[in-house]
């Protein structure tokens, strides 16, 4: 599976070692080029099972043969989203198949660090530039629109790895959590603990993984 680079769902403050003051206004239009004439939408009844991510809005729907794009990217929802607060953004990189519920974008080269641009565009009041009722859409035109401060590549770079390392953080402690809210989990700690003269536990059980 391609290795993921998505900004992070919760993000700290940076520190003065990450920023300076020479950062520019600038438009995503300005600083990325966007690549959705490449989607190819397909039914689930129609996609032949493979290994390749297929994305929708919010993110993995299944896993097929072939791609429609091949290289860094950042996917942004174009309808769908089920979180409009957290819109969802994402950083992947490898062969992917997107459908038309996605957009694609990709920064400039000597431009812009695609993980810093998802981070950027994360952060941004996107709820606040929806149309549509009951399924919000982020049209293409408004999506380019959108402004944020951008630092010099070298900065970026540095941002981005910097907020990679905590998603990756942020990752492995929720999958924790959620093992630990497991039921089976839970289940199997009271079990050990119950007293029993044919089956005692000397040790409390811990999820694998």
């Amino acid at each position: 599976m391609p290795a993921k680079c998505a900004a992070p769902r919760a993000t700290a403050h940076l520190s003065q070692e990450y920023r300076t003051p020479a950062w520019e206004q600038r438009k995503v239009q300005d600083v990325a080029d966007r690549f959705d004439n490449l989607r190819i939408p397909v039914a689930a009844n129609l996609r032949v099972h493979g290994k390749t991510p297929y994305y929708g809005a919010n993110g993995i729907q299944d896993y097929v043969d072939g791609f429609t794009h091949d290289g860094e990217f950042v996917l942004v929802a174009e309808d769908g989203a089920n979180d409009l607060k957290n819109y969802p953004v994402k950083c992947v990189n490898g062969r992917i198949w997107v459908n038309n519920h996605a957009h694609v974008l990709q920064g400039k080269a000597g431009i812009a660090d695609n993980s810093f641009l998802a981070f950027a565009i994360s952060q941004s009041d996107i709820e606040s530039l929806l149309v549509g009722g009951g399924r919000a859409k982020l049209n293409a035109e408004t999506l380019m629109s959108i402004e944020f401060r951008l630092p010099c590549l070298q900065e970026q770079h540095q941002i981005g790895e910097y907020l990679t390392r905590l998603d990756h953080l942020i990752t492995l402690h929720q999958r924790k959590y959620d093992g630990c809210a497991n039921p089976l989990f839970l289940e199997r700690r009271i079990s050990c603990r119950k007293p029993s003269h044919q089956n005692r536990c000397s040790a409390t059980t811990t999820p694998s993984g």
